[in-house]
């Protein structure tokens, strides 16, 4: 990338050394009070480790790198508040393969808070290059209260990989040989237009506080998977209160529409003690993807309207393992069709465990379930306890017991 591609679309790295006394600089147009700086980059390069750059309503058509701990944050000016970083052209951060609208890079400390940050208008094919509207990347920081959108390949078919994929509303990893420890919190923002995922924390050494956001995704309609939030290969997730809603099935045949599910949240190998707790879950093909982990707490969510798969799906392949967990106070409902596709693919239960893939141990109780071919499925190793089934053609199935397929779907 040569030096005056970079200046003209406002990618700069910017290097510090020393600490001082933290300060506030200014971003906006001359109209805006106390603004001492035109673009955002310009205060990054001129601020100290600790400083808070506070951003003038407008739109910047900048691509941001961070590399030092920073507050970068928007404010208001006579009753106006909306600050839209929305850079025209993203481009490769340094020698990384990845694109962002808002990079954090090998530092901590960082908050981004209260922006409208948008990747709409990348060039991104493939899979090569991540794109991501925000990347935590060997780095800690919170990302508080934002508008989060433009995720999006302008062609997606190009990227089909099913993990990690392409295409993600924010993205927090790390390189190898950077095993952490690196915490970021995510709370409060709204997350949309995005092709995979939501969220996405990936490694080991990672941990991630996901709490109070709003995702909103369009499901199989677009012809490739999405996830709400994604939690995989050795990161810790305590996903915690948000709401979250993809897409229907619609007229997409479900043998069709499962290889292109989307699913609300997902363990994929996840780190030990994770959390799923309190989230509400609408419009998916699966409510909670479990797929590896052990110790881990899925409590307290409720689900609705799940049209292909079921309200929480567990199994252990991704890790060999799914094991001592608790899956318990989780309220679902409208599991559906109730039809010959229920019995014959073993789906349409409010919980759902697929033996020999390493799930044992584990404890379910207090759920409710209503509306469902079954309310939970299970295998032996796993137990059941003192759960509410409502309007279910089978209360419990054990999984061990139907290898092929389940009972009828006949109604009584």
């Amino acid at each position: 990338m040569s030096s005056q591609r970079a200046i003209q679309n406002g990618l700069f790295l910017v290097a510090f050394c020393g600490l001082s006394h933290a300060a506030t600089l200014v971003v906006g147009p001359s109209a805006c009070p106390s603004a001492a700086y035109a673009t955002i980059n310009a205060a990054l390069t001129a601020a100290n480790p600790g400083d808070e750059i506070d951003i003038c309503p407008g739109t910047y058509p900048e691509q941001l790198v961070i590399i030092k701990p920073v507050t970068v944050r928007g404010m208001s000016v006579n009753g106006v508040n909306r600050v839209l970083i929305q850079p025209t052209l993203l481009y490769d951060v340094s020698t990384f393969s990845f694109q962002a609208v808002v990079s954090v890079v090998s530092t901590s400390g960082v908050v981004i808070e209260g922006l409208a940050i948008d990747a709409s208008m990348n060039n991104v094919s493939g899979c090569t290059d991540l794109l991501s509207v925000v990347h935590f990347y060997n780095a800690s920081g919170a990302v508080v209260n934002n508008t989060i959108s433009g995720g999006q390949l302008p062609s997606p078919s190009t990227c089909t990989t099913l993990f990690p994929g392409n295409g993600f509303g924010i993205l927090v990893d790390s390189s190898a040989g950077h095993t952490g420890p690196f915490n970021v919190s995510i709370s409060g923002n709204s997350i949309h237009d995005f092709n995979r995922d939501g969220i996405l924390i990936n490694g080991a050494g990672i941990t991630a506080d996901i709490s109070r956001n709003t995702i909103s995704g369009i499901g199989p309609s677009t012809g490739y998977n999405q996830f709400g939030v994604f939690i995989a290969l050795g990161a810790v997730g305590h996903v915690t209160n948000n709401m979250i809603s993809l897409g229907s099935c619609g007229s997409i045949a479900f043998t069709a529409c499962v290889p292109l599910r989307s699913e609300g949240v997902v363990f994929r190998a996840a780190g030990d003690g994770s959390v799923i707790d309190s989230n509400f879950i609408s419009t998916a093909q699966s409510g909670i993807f479990l797929n590896g982990a052990n110790n881990v707490q899925i409590t307290n969510n409720v689900i609705m309207n799940i049209d292909a798969l079921d309200g929480i799906d567990i199994q252990g392949t991704a890790a060999g393992h799914f094991t001592n967990s608790i899956i318990s106070g989780n309220t679902i409902s409208h599991v559906f069709p109730i039809s010959s596709y229920s019995s014959t693919s073993e789906v349409g239960c409010g919980i759902n465990e697929v033996s020999g893939t390493g799930v044992a141990m584990n404890l379910i109780l207090n759920n409710t379930i209503n509306d469902a071919y079954c309310g939970v499925a299970y295998v032996t190793a796993d137990q059941v306890y003192s759960s509410v089934f409502t309007n279910v053609l089978y209360a419990t199935l054990n999984g061990d017991l139907y290898p092929t397929a389940f009972p009828p779907a006949v109604e009584p």
